[in-house]
């Protein structure tokens, strides 16, 4: 038993969502690992993963490269802060270059027949100024003497600011060292003696285009300022490195990335392994609660699996794509975090969305697989399921598609012939084609209007059969062969509705017989019973009891007489065996009398009637039958009206009928449909305390349809309400029963 349950436990829905949240845990577990490698790496640009220590990244050689660049500035080309001041590193080239650039200046005929002077405050004239660039030559002559000396200031003290930030950064850096000496071996600079920088590992040599590499990461330097120069610049950073500049922290960087990888790699693999676990999982109880037990299908399985299969590639082919972009964004946007950020989510987002896409996919397959429906449910097996149904017989004759095929083809044969004719033929040959054409288009249009004939029929034997005419036959013979299959169903269907209704009309005669001679048989020895009470009701007992006993007989045998007499009416008026004699009837007049009929049964009750009623209401109908169904209507509302209430009763015109309407609440709930209340032998109180049979409401419906009339219950709540409808009276109506 334990067994059973275990076997069970795995295919329950709390386990399915539970190994549905591990897998989308694992997703997002190993999206986040991703993410953080691809962080921490994209400084490195994934050195960390090749090299085992700092010194052989490309980072820390550009980092070592930079401080040779500024060392060789700050030594051999500038050497002072005197001579920048004194314009001796100025460039006039670049200078005048950077001046026009700054101020818009473009190179045409003015800078072209001028010159800049060497003090950098005027302009020498060197061709003739043609007179419609005056102007323009007298601004830019204003331009270089007022500007050119400030911009020439401006741009040496750029060069002085780049100096001693040069300067500035070699002397933060506690792990680099550095000996320049001349062509004569005299120390020009450094921070180094010469001995102390040849006991460290790790140096640089440079000399012109001569150069000593021992740093650990090889990279080619160049220097045209050193190369051109007599110096030699020796180089060297210390091995391990102290804390107190970016060397160091950048170590301590990479060091963090080295000894993460193995970490957010295991984790990575953690959650792959687990995704695949779960996924598998989730394919294998997919569309069951136990094992081996009913395929539950989704509406994703009414999709075509071939159609499936295509729209899942695409989609996996568009995140593919659109993963790739957000990692390329990711990656080489560094600089714009809130970009980073923005794409980072969108990724995340897009791998959860394709997860999810995923195991839809893969269990979809995995349930149309167990339910052995794969191949079928496929377009390309509909496609053949629809064809191979055309050609079964049960809709049209399946030589038809081939017969519509041969006259279009047929058609285009002989358009082309006579098209051909006309261009190379004789007339001859064309009043031919022209001829045939014609005659084969007549024929086809001649059996297409057999066809349409013979469907014709069909549809006004439908709209005969729908009337009621179940006599009308269709005649099979005249039917089209394209359209005899939907003919012979139509016939079949004529045929088991008339005999359907045969058959209802059968039962219904047989119950309506059965209950008019049972009622009959019963009522023979009840009129004995009636009678022998009666006789015993007349003789003078003296025992107390035997009185109330034959009060009893009295009372219950009466009521038995009455619930028989309403039996065999209820059967007459609903098989229509009643004779209807429609006279001129004033509805109120009727109602008032059946009022006053029962007016002390009404008193006993304590109910007060309202009645409505502003003008005469005149309808045709049978006085009889009419009365018999008012008084149904006021016995129902006595038995059942709330004790002391109102009853309201409103009599008016409408649509050529006049409607009565009567109004009362009800003493018990009523809870039950009105179509119930109207079938036969239900009563409004479930106990059945109050007397009656369930009758009245039955013969009152019955009554007024053989009248040609209408009579409805709503209920609203405790509200009751029978609707009456009787058509009015005409003249016409009046004239007729005259000239009779």
């Amino acid at each position: 038993m334990a067994t059973k349950s275990k076997k069970t436990s795995q295919y329950l829905t709390r386990t399915k969502i539970f190994a549905a949240t591990i897998y989308f845990i694992s997703i997002l577990t190993l999206y986040l690992a991703g993410i953080i490698f691809a962080n921490i790496s994209q400084n490195w640009q994934f050195q960390a993963i090749n090299t085992d220590t700092y010194y052989e990244t490309e980072n820390f050689r550009l980092r070592f490269n930079q401080l040779l660049d500024d060392v060789i500035g700050v030594c051999i080309y500038y050497q002072d802060e005197s001579s920048i001041e004194a314009g001796e590193h100025l460039s006039r080239e670049e200078l005048l270059n950077s001046f026009k650039t700054y101020y818009n200046v473009i190179d045409g005929v003015i800078t072209q027949s001028t010159e800049v002077n060497d003090t950098y405050d005027g302009l020498i004239v060197k061709n003739e100024i043609p007179e419609n660039l005056q102007e323009n030559f007298e601004e830019y002559k204003t331009l270089v003497e007022t500007r050119l000396p400030q911009y020439r200031n401006m741009f040496i003290q750029n060069q002085l600011e780049y100096y001693r930030s040069m300067k500035r950064e070699l002397n933060e850096y506690e792990n680099f060292f550095y000996y320049l000496e001349d062509e004569n071996g005299v120390k020009a600079a450094g921070n180094i003696s010469k001995d102390g920088l040849s006991e460290m590992e790790r140096t640089i040599v440079l000399s012109g285009e001569f150069s000593s590499d021992n740093l650990g990461y090889y990279m080619e330097y160049h220097n045209i300022t050193l190369e051109e120069s007599s110096y030699k610049l020796y180089a060297a950073i210390r091995d391990p490195l102290l804390r107190g500049d970016a060397f160091y922290q950048e170590q301590e960087e990479f060091n963090m990335v080295k000894q993460s990888y193995p970490i957010l790699l295991g984790i990575g693999v953690t959650a792959c392994i687990t995704m695949l676990l779960t996924l598998v999982y989730l394919i294998w109880v997919a569309g069951q609660k136990q094992r081996g037990g009913k395929i539950e299908y989704f509406f994703v399985d009414k999709i075509y699996n071939d159609i499936h299969i295509i729209c899942f590639c695409i989609f996996s082919f568009f995140c593919a794509t659109a993963g790739i972009m957000f990692s390329n964004a990711i990656l080489y946007n560094s600089y714009y975090y809130f970009w980073t950020y923005i794409f980072s989510t969108l990724l995340g987002a897009l791998l959860v969305l394709y997860a999810t896409a995923l195991l839809s996919f893969a269990t979809s397959i995995s349930r149309q697989i167990k339910g052995k429906n794969f191949l079928s449910n496929t377009l390309i097996a509909a496609i053949l399921r629809k064809i191979s149904y055309l050609f079964s017989g049960k809709t049209f004759r399946g030589w038809i598609v081939f017969l519509l095929i041969g006259y279009g083809m047929a058609n285009c044969l002989m358009s082309i012939f006579l098209l051909y004719a006309i261009e190379y033929g004789t007339s001859s040959i064309v009043l031919f084609l022209l001829f045939c054409i014609i005659a084969f288009n007549a024929v086809a249009a001649a059996l297409c209007a057999r066809a349409l004939g013979s469907l014709t029929k069909i549809m006004i034997s439908v709209k005969e059969t729908s009337k009621g005419n179940l006599s009308y036959e269709l005649d099979l013979t005249k039917i089209s062969p394209s359209f005899h299959n939907f003919a012979v169903d139509v016939a079949n269907i004529q045929n088991g509705l008339k005999q359907a209704v045969n058959e209802a009309v059968k039962g219904e005669r047989m119950k309506a017989e059965l209950i008019t001679n049972v009622s009959h048989d019963l009522k023979t020895p009840l009129t004995s019973i009636i009678t022998y009470v009666d006789l015993l009701g007349k003789e003078n007992l003296e025992n107390a009891t035997a009185k109330e006993f034959v009060e009893v007989l009295h009372e219950k045998s009466y009521r038995l007489k009455q619930l028989i007499e309403d039996l065999i009416e209820a059967s007459k008026a609903s098989s229509g065996n009643l004779t209807v004699t429609k006279e001129k009837v004033d509805l109120k007049m009727l109602l008032m009398q059946s009022i006053g009929e029962l007016e002390e049964k009404i008193k006993k009750a304590g109910l007060i009637f309202k009645i409505n009623s502003q003008e005469e209401t005149i309808i045709y109908a049978d006085g009889r039958h009419m009365w018999r169904i008012l008084e149904n209507l006021i016995s129902n509302v006595i038995k059942y009206s709330m004790e002391n209430s109102r009853v309201y009763i409103d009599i008016f015109k409408m649509e050529g009928m006049g409607v009565l309407i009567m109004k009362n609440i009800s003493a018990v709930s009523i809870d039950i449909t009105p179509e119930q209340l109207m079938e036969r032998f239900v009563r409004g109180d479930a106990s059945r305390t109050t007397e009656g049979a369930g009758l009245g409401l039955s013969i009152a419906k019955s009554l007024s349809e053989i009248q040609d009339g209408r009579f409805e219950i709503n209920i609203d709540g405790d509200l009751f309400k029978a609707i009456i409808m009787m058509p009015l009276w005409q003249e016409e109506e009046e004239t007729e029963e005259e000239e009779e």
